[in-house]
């Protein structure tokens, strides 16, 4: 059978041109909204409190503004929120902006009944046509205790003038759920003199002669609590100063006795262990360091502790130490104590479980942290009863096998050891996760702190499943050990990172730190230098898995070094690195491949495409990630 064939003349296929164009036209006009992106913001002020109890509301502010010199109409604003992927709860309003108005927002959210997770609220302006203009997120810690994932900051400045309130509310938006009081107290072996009571907070001096305002103490917990952050008060666990070893006619006083000294063999010194932190207005500029395991010197110090506690409302104790010094004896050439299986004590570090044991038994339900300094004895904090694990890590300090810790993965390394030492202590026997204290830019005595010395020590650290003191007193970064004496501030590039990067770990905390452990899956990324511990000019494979999860954490050292330690503010930031073809090395089945970062897409999950392979290194998965500034996750399921 003969078919009749159609021809189309110039003229046709012009007009059938024509009539396409027309169509397709009308269908992106169709799409296309009145407003560009650009035209309108929203930016995101914070939430009401930095931890929500399991089924409280949470309140979200923010600031919506119109850019436009015009009325801007039929705007909706929505709110998504969202566990890791998984969108859990939406909601929207319609908004009418006047000519370039600024408008603040509030929206609430009901907290689901599940304990321990973080959730990604996004806020969007979109038009008639759900074309997003504007954007912004938040990150949301719904826990019923911090101990499982602290996020601890400092106060260290108590005068009569204090804004009190303002500082706890810039704290709270980096969800600071812990707060750590630095010299609050009027001496090491008496934090509260005995004049100042409930009734009478009254004022006193420390040891520098700075006047500490008892009101501004408290209004600080006050504003602290208002936000659900615990407050902890710091002291040493085992100093007294120059009163109190001596009378005020120079003779010893019975502390005298339980003093510790270096033992005749210490190479690090000899006579009585102390330390020199100053000039004192009042003579009390040097610290005496008491035996942790004396009994005596344990009964009054956790009795000074609980009198603190019947004064103020502070929830804990924030224990310090100066470190590791060598061999020891008390004041009369014994050992220190006796360990649990009978042998002589002769370290101070050795003393550590034992003394937080006793003190966490004394404190009547409140919680202690503690700062085993250089990470010495760590092992021993690991494995006591202290709520959370905390560490002032130095450079030049070794660990237990004798390694630096100097390099990024000395501090990744730490944070495993003690997750997995910890398990059997944890509220959950997933372990606990260490705070690391860190003073990157230590020697800097001019201009802001420099944005990827920090960006890279907080990846590597989050990374590992730890966390970071490195924010307080407001909207300040610690760069040296004296608090009361950090200058160098935070820029407003490094600000944003840092609103970012504690949005980011906060919505993402159960993929970083709720039972993760650490893999050996071989990655390759196509033209670019891998490693799988962290080498300088490299991109940081570093690879982690739990029950659901396997994780890819890539950390971009491309053009600079894996030293933590940004003395001078040197460090430059590592070479921007774009659509990396990656293979990833795994025989589980991988149904779903997800990317986020606290520099991309605000934090939101972006899916990636993959497809499987097998070469001669087995089976893999290869996709391509979009962009890689400093840190990025990849977690397949």
């Amino acid at each position: 059978m003969k078919r009749n064939r159609k021809k189309w003349s110039v003229a046709g296929i012009c007009v059938l041109l024509i009539t396409f164009a027309v169509i397709i036209g009308f269908h992106v006009n169709s799409r296309r909204g009145k407003y560009e992106v650009g035209q309108l913001e929203i930016v995101i002020d914070g939430s009401d409190k930095a931890r929500y109890f399991p089924g409280e509301q949470a309140v979200i502010t923010a600031t919506a503004r119109n850019l436009l010199q015009e009325k801007a109409d039929h705007i909706l604003l929505k709110m998504d929120v969202y566990h890791l992927e998984q969108a859990v709860y939406s909601q929207q309003q319609s908004l009418v902006f006047e000519p370039e108005e600024d408008r603040k927002v509030s929206l609430t959210w009901q907290a689901p009944e599940t304990d321990y997770q973080g959730y990604l609220i996004c806020l969007e302006l979109t038009d008639d046509k759900g074309n997003v203009i504007a954007g912004d997120t938040i990150g949301i810690d719904v826990s019923s205790d911090w101990v499982k994932f602290p996020r601890y900051g400092y106060l260290c400045n108590y005068g009569e003038e204090e804004n009190t309130e303002e500082k706890i509310a810039r704290m709270n938006r980096y969800h600071i759920n812990a707060i750590e009081y630095y010299d609050w107290h009027a001496l090491h072996h008496e934090p509260l003199p005995e004049d100042i009571t409930k009734q009478s907070l009254g004022v006193w001096e420390d040891w520098s002669g700075r006047r500490i305002y008892g009101e501004t103490v408290k209004n600080y917990i006050d504003n602290a609590h208002d936000r659900n952050m615990v407050n902890m008060a710091y002291n040493m666990i085992y100093a007294g100063t120059d009163s109190f070893v001596k009378d005020s006619d120079g003779n010893p006083t019975e502390a005298a006795d339980w003093q510790i000294y270096f033992a005749p063999d210490n190479e690090r010194g000899e006579g009585v262990f102390t330390f020199q932190m100053g000039s004192s207005p009042s003579g009390n500029g040097n610290l005496y360091f008491m035996n942790p395991l004396n009994p005596s010197w344990q009964e009054y110090i956790f009795s000074q502790e609980n009198h603190v506690f019947e004064v103020l409302d502070f929830d804990g104790w924030h224990g310090d130490t100066v470190g590791d010094w060598g061999k020891m004896t008390d004041a009369f050439g014994n050992p220190l104590g006796v360990g649990e299986q009978g042998e002589p004590i002769y370290e101070v570090k050795e003393t550590y479980r034992q003394f937080l044991n006793a003190a966490k038994e004394a404190l009547g339900g409140r919680y202690l942290s503690f700062n085993p300094v250089g990470a010495q004895g760590i092992n021993q904090v690991n494995t006591s009863n202290a709520d959370v694990l905390y560490t002032e890590f130095w450079p030049w300090d070794q660990d237990r096998n004798g390694e630096l810790y100097d390099t990024y993965q000395s501090l990744v390394t730490e944070v495993e050891r003690t997750m997995e030492e910890s398990k059997p202590y944890s509220i959950d026997e997933k372990g606990k996760s260490l705070v690391v204290k860190a003073y990157i830019n230590y020697y800097k005595t001019t201009g802001t702190m420099n944005a990827p010395g920090v960006l890279l020590c907080d990846a590597a650290v989050y990374a590992a499943g730890g966390s970071r003191l490195e924010i307080g007193n407001g909207n300040n970064m610690l760069h040296v050990e004296y608090y009361p004496d950090d200058a160098i501030p935070m820029g407003d590039v490094l600000q944003e990172y840092m609103v970012k990067m504690a949005d980011f770990t906060v919505a993402y905390e159960n993929l970083l730190r709720d039972g993760q452990f650490t893999t050996e899956n071989r990655v390759e990324i196509a033209d670019y230098q891998v490693s799988k511990d962290g080498q300088s000019d490299t991109i940081w494979a570093y690879t982690r898995t739990d029950q659901i999860h396997e994780i890819l954490h890539l950390i971009n050292l491309l053009g600079t070094d894996n030293e933590w330690r940004d003395e001078r503010g040197k460090k430059e930031a590592p070479i921007y690195a774009e659509d990396l073809k990656v293979k990833y090395y795994t025989d589980k089945e991988i149904t779903q491949v997800y990317m986020a970062s606290f520099s991309y897409e605000d934090g939101r999950s972006i899916e990636l495409s993959f497809e499987e392979g097998e070469d001669l290194n087995g089976r893999y998965i290869e996709f391509a990630v979009p962009a890689l500034e400093y840190w990025c996750m990849v977690y397949m399921k």
